[in-house]
């Protein structure tokens, strides 16, 4: 019995750890994505107020956005993982001031 503790107990930790960072990891990935958009598009809005200085960073962050998004793309294959991708992405997006 102690033999098949000390077998299995560490798979069983390892895959749990391995889950869970998995799924985090399609989240943290749409928040990064969340934050340059909302950012980008907080500097827009005060460009239209009159600094054109700041239509230039934000369309700096827009192709940074836009090169991660491209970068997902191509890490998250999967049409199951895309469609979580792009959930968590619109909820992020929901928690932009």
């Amino acid at each position: 019995m102690k033999k098949v503790k000390l077998i299995f107990g560490p798979m069983f930790f390892a895959s749990v750890v391995l889950t869970s960072c998995g799924g985090d990891s399609i989240a943290s990935d749409a928040k990064k994505i969340a934050d340059l958009q909302c950012k980008a598009q907080q500097l827009l809005q005060k460009a239209t107020s009159g600094d054109m200085s700041l239509m230039e960073q934000s369309t700096k962050l827009t192709s940074e956005a836009t090169s991660l998004v491209k970068e997902m793309e191509s890490k998250y294959t999967s049409d199951s993982d895309k469609k979580k991708l792009a959930e968590a992405l619109l909820k992020e997006m929901g928690n932009c001031k």
